[in-house]
């Protein structure tokens, strides 16, 4: 596990919960842009290296509570404000074990904070691009009863995403806008029992880099749960939460000389989501037992119009539900103070119904309405693991384990595009399985404290998206066609190598380098693909972390970040070239109360490639970025 402390979050540039996190070996998001202006849709997370994809490979948890959209598998990470983190726990390798569905490479939990006091911390900074941030969080405890409440605000005019030297009359600057609030109320009756309600809004908008392209959500969700302990050890903890969304996306077709665009796509994706869980723990001698339960239904469509030159074309709806369930059993073992040993295995069962397709008027080749069959699949996913004190300072661990991700909703029935690109859904498409083992060593000397893991990782059904030779009827002419195919076998293996050295107590350097060799194995279906590196991973990551803390003078943070060349396409015939960005964050102690800060990302305007499309437009990653501000504590 690594952890992202509240003051390690605080020390950060970074706006967004994901560019804090890209800090943490192993981490990516489908595309190498960030959250900040990118579309949601790429947004998906992943760890290792196991083919980043719009739907995510990790399974993110705000307080415990699934966080991934729940149609597509993406993660909205502007709804979570970086003030309210306490911390954000990464746990690499398989983890489905436990957690179920996307832990295929890993689990993110972000912490929020406690309501333990009365409190109200206040966040507001400007910096270019006229960002602007405004954040209030304020707790209050009158014991058994504790409440917290918190709204955000966040509203930039983006910057050019599109390589200047391609640019036409269409590019404009990609603006975001956002407005969260969240609010929590909890009952302490006593140590043992705690109650809580939960919930959320957030409403987003986004330009996407043209006029006629942007996406909007209005997105609500909540959860009550609490935990008990009983007289006999044991420990409950139950909860039950429900998500609600409306999402739109708009996209287009663009002339080769980007100064002319037409309306391809107006897509609007309402989908709700229920589910819950429930899980008991109780120590017996040496042991640690742990069982649950979980549920989660899904339902979502997408509803949209299709455009061609002449105008509109037809309107296309397609959708289903899923329903997954799930239950667990894990024994931790310490049969003395050298060794731990775990044990733990999972059966989920998954089923996918109603899924459907009208079109009107139907184009050639597709019928007006369409029934896709049910998919169902009962899933086992075991885990063993061993952690061996060697010496007081030297730990050795090992484990091996299954892990699952089932096909999202988006994926079996969306159609997508990303300017002149189309990719095409696939209703057939069967759940990922991994397979996968990993060693470790950790070494504590006086100031430093080394880690290295390597692992290795077999992924059979991997869904991915193929280019086809052969356009499907939803491309239309002019277009590159994909689909999302399963690949046969694809293999992930690599080595994560982290050094933290502490001379002082106002010194801290943190260095991270993962090495990934990511290969398909086997593709029946395109046997071309076979030996070629997956999409979107690079061979290649290293993060550089420099920090100064002084109370009584200035807090300085620098971190340098290199990420290899990776490619776009799964032909590997687009590829994106490595980069280095420096991001630095000054702040200073003015008052009792209150802090002031500078932040800057990129610090040398450095410009790299984050995509690229078959008909040449190369899109880019954010440029400079300074924005300076308070923070006031009462």
């Amino acid at each position: 596990m690594t952890v992202l402390t509240g003051e390690d979050i605080r020390h950060s540039a970074s706006q967004t919960v994901d560019d804090v996190l890209r800090q943490v070996p192993g981490f990516s998001l489908f595309r190498r842009s960030s959250s900040l202006v990118t579309h949601p849709t790429s947004q998906g997370v992943s760890l290792r290296g196991i083919g980043p994809s719009g739907a995510s490979r990790a399974l993110v948890l705000l307080d415990g509570v699934p966080i991934n959209d729940p149609f597509g598998g993406w993660v909205y990470w502007n709804k979570i404000p970086l003030q309210a983190i306490e911390q954000i726990e990464v746990v690499r390798g398989g983890g489905s074990s436990v957690w179920g569905n996307y832990a295929l490479s890993g689990v993110i939990n972000i912490i929020t904070k406690r309501p333990t006091e009365r409190q109200a911390l206040i966040e507001g900074s400007y910096g270019n691009h006229n960002t602007t941030n405004l954040d209030l969080l304020v707790t209050e405890t009158r014991e058994p009863w504790r409440v917290s409440l918190e709204g955000n605000f966040f509203d930039t005019v983006g910057y050019q995403i599109v390589a200047p030297s391609v640019r036409g009359q269409i590019d404009i600057p990609a603006d975001s806008k956002h407005r969260s609030f969240n609010g929590r109320v909890e009952f302490a009756k006593s140590p043992d029992l705690m109650l809580f309600v939960s919930g959320d809004f957030f409403d987003e908008n986004r330009g996407n880099g043209t006029p006629l392209q942007f996406n909007t959500t209005d997105a609500g969700s909540f959860a009550t749960g609490g935990r008990l302990r009983t007289s006999g050890g044991s420990e409950w903890a139950f909860q039950l939460f429900g998500q609600f969304q409306g999402f739109r996306s708009t996209f287009s077709t663009q002339a080769s000389d980007r100064n002319s665009e037409t309306l391809a796509l107006d897509q609007t994706v309402p989908s709700t989501s229920w589910g819950g869980s429930v899980q008991w723990n109780h120590p017996f001698a040496s042991h640690l037992i742990s069982s649950g339960a979980d549920f989660r239904w899904i339902q979502g469509e997408t509803d949209e119009g299709v455009f061609g030159t002449t105008g509109f074309l037809r309107n296309r709806v397609a959708g289903g539900q899923q329903v997954m369930s799930g239950l667990f059993v894990q024994d931790i073992f310490t049969p003395n103070s050298d060794w731990e040993l775990v044990g733990g295995v999972r059966e989920d069962y998954w089923v996918a119904f109603n899924g459907f397709r009208q079109d009107t008027p139907p184009p050639a080749g597709i019928p007006a309405s369409q029934s896709f069959p049910d998919l169902s699949r009962a899933i086992t996913s075991p885990r063993l693991a061993a952690l061996f004190h060697a010496t007081p300072s030297t730990d050795l661990r090992a484990s091996v384990y299954q892990g699952f991700r089932v096909p999202t909703i988006n994926e079996l029935y969306r159609v997508f595009r990303v300017r002149n690109d189309v990719t095409v859904a696939n209703a057939q498409l069967r759940p990922e399985r991994l397979t996968g083992s990993e060693i470790g060593v950790q070494y504590r000397w006086a100031p430093f404290n080394t880690r290295l893991t390597a692992f290795w990782n077999e992924i059979t059904d991997l869904v991915t998206n193929v280019t086809l030779s052969t356009p499907l009827p939803d491309c239309p002419l002019g277009t590159t066609c994909r689909q999302r195919q399963n690949l046969d076998l694809v293999r992930v293996r690599g080595l994560e190598a982290e050094l933290e050295f502490r001379p002082v107590q106002s010194w801290r350097f943190l260095a991270t380098y993962v090495f990934l060799d990511t290969r398909v194995v086997a593709a029946s279906q395109q046997p071309s693909l076979e030996g070629l590196r997956l999409a979107q991973v690079p061979e290649h990551s290293l993060t550089l972390v420099a920090r100064y803390e002084n109370p009584d003078s200035v807090n300085a943070s620098v971190i340098t970040r290199y990420v290899g060349m990776q490619f776009e396409d799964d032909a590997n015939t687009l590829p994106l070239g490595g980069y280095i960005v420096v991001d630095l964050l000054l702040s200073r102690t003015v008052t009792s109360r209150g802090e002031v800060f500078l932040g800057i990302e990129n610090l040398f305007n450095k410009t790299y490639a984050v995509g690229r499309t078959t008909d040449g437009v190369t899109t880019i990653g954010a440029p400079f970025l300074i924005h300076g501000g308070v923070r006031l504590n009462f």
